[in-house]
């Protein structure tokens, strides 16, 4: 099983579902190779990966509001810059390559990256 972007899924977490957990949903995961793992349903501290990463966007978030000091109601646009801002990031555990890059395998464009909340002055 390959999706958009051609890359093999390996397994899936999901909660315990009804649209999941079921006999149909084991037999696609099973035919299609990869591993269907299932969560306790509302616990997203089991996902240990996927906690740090919300824990992280969520302080880049916070950094970038009280810096920048925009109005409350930007707050869900911060949110989307801070995740923008991780998938251009170079990081150690990927051999100092953005997440971007290593999904893509292309290099993130930086020309377009300014100071969060200026105005810019178009010419």
């Amino acid at each position: 099983m390959e999706n958009l972007h051609n890359k093999t899924l390996k397994r899936l977490v999901t909660n315990k579902g009804g649209e999941f957990a079921n006999h149909n949903f084991q037999k696609l995961s099973n035919d299609c190779g990869y591993v269907h793992i299932m969560a306790p349903p509302e616990t997203p501290q089991h996902d240990g990966f996927a906690e740090r990463a919300n824990y992280f966007i969520l302080e880049k978030t916070c950094c970038l509001m009280n810096q920048a000091n925009p109005p409350k109601s930007y707050w869900a646009d911060t949110g989307s810059t801070a995740v923008l801002l991780s998938n251009l990031s170079p990081t150690a555990s990927r051999t100092n390559k953005s997440p971007k890059f290593v999904w893509t395998n292309t290099l993130p464009k930086l020309e377009r990256l300014r100071t969060f909340c200026e105005p810019v002055r178009h010419v």
